[in-house]
């Protein structure tokens, strides 16, 4: 059935667009292209600003998206492996660097690369004892080694411990290998059924010497489950011609060579895809380093034993590293850097009289003391074994027997990086004075807990060497505790803390001191010898100085105390190096019912301040500054990052909010005027095309003098097939014409009808419409159709 549509048509019609549509739409247009740009600008200048304020920012690390690392030598040689099982790690030969997880996928000329299990891989995959070493070397190796030594001793076997149990070939990336299988020689006197078991291979590739050492432990572990990595194994042939190392490298690459022993050779706690945060060390040092302050413990007393004089003028200062763990002023350290007992003196001082002066006295007297009998020592005990004996013994003796008569002990806490007057400080506390600062940012403290033992570690640890202190105040900065399991193998970490060379003073030799931030990776993390505590074996330098400062993973959580080194050189400069989990320290707080406040108002201005002067929002992070300087103006960076803050603005490079509510609305508004101009333009359009279809038809008058809008009514087909057809004008509907004068009900038609006696007037026409599509006229005027001839002869159908 046709459909009917009522059109009124205007002068305007007559013209293919009106210029009030077409301006509202391009007006619109321009102004959503101008948002565009300015948000496109927006963000454009965000970008520039992060790049300009985070130049500090260097340490960024790449994520790994696949769990398969390539491991390419320029010596020629390749393999592959799964970080989801295992971890790697190599040495490279023209630093003698070590090389973990995720920096393998960078070619180098690795000489030796070591695989071990990952430790999340489950208890069903090899143990975390058992690790595969492959060893390259220019040349065909010593003359004076045979290969299958060789191989032992490239996998740090002891050849004079083992037997060769077994003889084979086997092709490993297109070469031949030989194959060995060795046992240990001794098993263990308490279970003769624990034999260690290794294979090796050795080869020549390229005339090059290889060797492949796998050790497997005393579980019954199969070397099958290498397979995997040695099936990856592949070798070039042509080879990178490097200069050979000097002594330094080599040097370097021997420590390397020690810590990669130890990293495989420990319990691992590996990240399963070695993601690391994009959050750099830098940045979690500008976060923390207000909360990380300077100690120093200086003290002197006599000490009795059961009231009877054991010696006077023990006298001792030294420095270190404490961080506030609580806005309230609780503070953490290491027990060595403020416990002063006179139980720990009287046991360190008779200790060190006899082992670096041959003094026994003081020490027999102490373990005349103890229930200690020489029966009580076996006969085939070490040195090491019976000195700790003695201090076990020696620990037992109730600390109440001992008593710090005429003592004093300053302990204080600098604030700033300006330091206390050492030389005041060391005369009064000979003179058993306390010490009275003149700076007010050197604040007194007081050791609260302590679980420390100042002899500890020779058959194992007995104490945790944690320590809290506090400071009378509110509104100091915190850290952000968090716990070892995020201290993953081959993750970042960073020490914040006051490392310095001592001075004859025997504390330090200048007049201002500054946190110092040194990084690393986790080595492993293992159990305190004799003890089920947790110690993270780092690179990570800790310093003289540096103990008691907070070990921080890249995501900003310490997750333990910087306490040891293993150097022995005694200048802290030493490969291995040792964290106390900071579960030691929260265990110590719950058993002495001490609760952290980690409500503090100074960390959250600063951490907002830095937040928004990284984003380049320099106006907000003044305002965040300005409440840190009230609160605590011993912060020594925000008077730095104030003048910089100015500088930018200065400058035109802050970045205010992005305006989200106005944006909004205004886009809105923009859109809806695109919107209704191009609405309004196609309407107008078809009533345009409307309007001629009428005015060639002769139905509707052009546009002149005289003529005013015009009211039709369309009959058009579903769908739409060419212009509307527009028919003659008829009188106002009245009654309804004769059959015979009907229009076919298949076309088209549109009726104009003209108000009685003012066809085509000012006032315009009238349209009615019948459901049965007869149309109605008036009695006044006859009932014209184009369709029928003067002489009521049909003429055909106009045609679609």
């Amino acid at each position: 059935m046709p459909t009917h549509k009522h059109v009124t048509l205007k002068s305007h019609h007559a013209k293919p667009y009106r210029k009030r549509h077409v301006g509202l739409f391009l007006i619109s247009l321009i102004m959503f292209i101008v948002l565009a740009f300015a948000l496109v600008s927006y963000r454009d200048r965000i970008i520039s600003g992060l790049a300009s304020s985070r130049t500090f920012v260097s340490n960024l690390f790449p994520q790994s998206d696949t769990y398969k690392v390539n491991i390419s030598s320029s010596y020629g040689f390749n393999l592959m492996y799964d970080q989801k099982t295992f971890f790697a790690s190599a040495i490279s030969n023209d630093t003698g660097s070590l090389y973990i997880g995720s920096e393998l996928s960078q070619q180098r000329p690795y000489t030796v690369v070591r695989v071990a299990p990952s430790f999340v891989a489950g208890a069903n995959n090899i143990t975390s004892s058992s690790s595969m070493t492959l060893t390259y070397r220019l040349g065909k190796g010593n003359a004076n080694t045979a290969p299958e030594i060789a191989a032992l001793k490239d996998g740090g076997i002891d050849p004079a411990s083992v037997i060769r149990v077994a003889t084979s070939t086997a092709t490993i990336g297109g070469n031949s290998f030989q194959k060995y299988t060795w046992q240990s020689k001794v098993s263990s006197s308490v279970a003769p059924a624990l034999i260690a078991r290794f294979v090796t291979y050795t080869g020549l590739v390229n005339g090059n010497s290889f060797t492949i050492s796998i050790k497997l432990g005393v579980t019954g572990a199969d070397e099958s489950a290498y397979q995997p990595v040695l099936d990856t194994v592949s070798f070039n042939n042509k080879v990178s011609v490097l200069d050979a190392p000097n002594s330094s490298v080599i040097a370097k690459a021997q420590a390397s060579r020690s810590l990669l022993d130890t990293i495989m050779n420990t319990g691992i706690a590996a990240a399963t895809a070695n993601s690391v945060d994009l959050t750099g060390s830098e940045k979690v040092a500008a976060l923390y380093s207000p909360a990380v302050v300077k100690l120093y413990n200086a003290y002197c007393m006599d000490i009795s034993i059961d009231g009877t004089p054991f010696g006077t003028d023990f006298c001792s200062a030294a420095s270190g590293s404490g961080f506030f763990v609580s806005q309230d002023g609780y503070l953490a350290t290491n027990g060595h850097v403020a416990s002063t007992t006179p139980q720990d003196v009287a046991i360190s001082f008779a200790v060190s009289t006899y082992i670096n002066n041959a003094d026994p006295k003081s020490l027999n007297y102490l373990v005349n003391l103890t229930s200690l009998k020489p029966s009580d020592i076996p006969t085939n005990a070490t040195a090491v074994q019976t000195l700790a004996m003695i201090v076990d013994a020696l620990y037992k003796l109730d600390a109440s027997r001992f008593s710090a008569t005429n003592n004093v002990q300053n302990l204080l806490v600098q604030v700033s990086p300006k330091n206390p007057d050492i030389n005041a400080l060391l005369q009064d506390t000979k003179n058993r004075k306390t010490y009275s600062a003149s700076d007010p940012s050197v604040l007194k403290a007081k050791l609260i807990a302590a679980d420390y033992r100042a002899i500890d570690g020779y058959d194992g640890y007995r104490a945790s060497d944690v320590a809290i202190i506090k400071v009378d105040g509110k509104n100091f900065p915190i850290v952000k505790l968090g716990t070892i399991t995020s201290a993953t193998q081959g993750s970042d970490l960073s020490i914040i803390g006051y490392p310095g060379n001592a001075s004859n003073n025997g504390i330090v030799d200048s007049t201002s001191s500054s946190a110092t931030l040194t990084t690393g990776k986790v080595s492993s993390i293992k159990n305190a010898l004799g003890s089920s505590k947790k110690l993270i074996e780092t690179d990570t330098t800790i310093g003289r100085g540096n103990s008691g400062g907070p070990a921080i993973t890249n995501s900003g959580e310490v997750v333990g105390i910087a306490t040891y080194t293993a150097d022995g050189s005694g200048q802290g400069k030493g490969v291995f190096n040792y964290i106390r989990d900071i579960k030691d320290l929260t265990d110590l707080a719950a058993a002495r019912n001490i609760t952290f406040d980690t409500n503090s108002a100074t960390q959250t201005a600063w951490q907002e301040g830095l937040a928004n002067y990284y984003s380049s929002h320099y106006s907000y992070a003044l305002k965040n500054f300005a409440v840190v300087e009230k609160l605590y103006p011993n912060d020594s960076k925000v008077a730095e990052l104030t003048a910089n803050a100015k500088k930018q603005i200065a400058a035109g490079k802050d970045v205010v909010d992005f305006p989200l509510i106005p944006v909004i609305i205004v886009g809105a508004v923009v859109l809806a005027g695109v919107g209704f101009g191009l609405f309004f333009i196609i309407r107008h359009h078809k009533k345009h095309v409307i309007y001629n279809a009428g005015v060639a038809q002769g139905t509707v008058q052009a546009v002149g003098t005289g003529v005013g809008k015009q009211t039709v009514a369309v009959l058009q087909h579903s769908p739409t097939v060419g212009p509307p057809i527009v028919t003659a004008p008829v009188a106002t509907p009245t009654q309804t014409a004769p059959s015979s004068t009907l229009q076919p009900q298949d076309e088209p038609t549109i009726t104009t009808v003209s108000a009685p006696g003012e066809p085509g007037g000012p006032e315009g026409t009238q349209v009615t419409e019948d459901s049965t599509s007869s149309p109605k006229v008036s009695e006044e005027e006859p009932v014209t159709n184009p369709w029928f001839r003067p002489d009521n002869t049909q003429d055909e159908p106009p045609k679609k």
